[in-house]
């Protein structure tokens, strides 16, 4: 058996009673995204969760980058890796394109930068995001690397113990070497970072040039950055 057929056996065998609380709940919260540290706290407002989208239960993460002007200012914005749903998708980028970002320290006014921001949209004290893990694990499994991908991201953001974590990351690795290029740039994060990993810059800048080949901005902004050696 697979490890992605593990996995939709393993969601696909939850507690239905479960699946039936996240559908019930009548208040949703989404998480703030990742990387809003960068911004200036006043000038970013929370996404709002459509009723819509609470009463269908549709979860998930929404992967974002932000092209973002000397100023601070948000001047596009693309979607990374969908929620699953494009109109959370849309809101999120539409909310978070109002932020204000910090410019960083090595750059000037007329410098753009590109900022990735995971926002994640779940039910408050909701089963660990099983409906979102069930959908993405269903598509990933005939074949969709944004889908595996987007698992990964899930079984990461609702990790309890290390054992939880080593999913995300094989699945992550899974996606990264089936070539997307958004799991190839977080997967030369984590090198870097030595998130889950041994820190190894040569297998960082590896990952990195796989992602910008593919045209990724934010591996490409990374290798110009020049933080790494060749």
């Amino acid at each position: 058996m697979s490890f992605i057929n593990y996995l939709l056996a393993m969601v696909n065998h939850a507690p239905k009673r479960l699946l039936m609380l996240a559908a019930l709940l009548c208040m949703a919260l989404p998480s703030f995204a990742y990387g809003l540290k960068q911004a200036q706290p006043a000038t970013c407002k929370q996404p709002e969760y459509p009723r819509r989208a609470q009463k269908a239960g549709e979860e998930g993460v929404s992967l974002l980058g932000f092209l973002v002007r000397g100023d601070g200012t948000v001047a596009s914005s693309v979607v990374l890796n969908s929620s699953g749903s494009q109109e959370l998708d849309r809101i999120a980028a539409d909310a978070l394109s109002k932020c204000v970002f910090r410019r960083p320290a090595n750059s000037d006014d007329a410098t753009e930068h590109w900022v990735r921001l995971a926002y994640t949209w779940d039910f408050n004290d909701g089963p660990g995001m099983l409906r979102a893990k069930q959908a993405a694990a269903l598509a990933a499994g005939k074949g969709s690397l944004p889908a595996r991908y987007h698992l990964s991201l899930l079984l990461s953001q609702t990790a309890e113990t290390d054992a939880d974590r080593e999913k995300g990351l094989l699945v992550l690795r899974s996606s990264a070497e089936l070539g997307h290029a958004p799991a190839q740039f977080d997967l030369g994060r984590r090198y870097e970072k030595g998130v889950g990993v041994e820190t190894n810059l040569d297998e960082a800048v590896r990952w990195y040039q796989k992602s910008a080949a593919q045209g990724d901005p934010l591996a490409t902004q990374r290798l110009r950055l020049g933080l790494l050696p060749d």
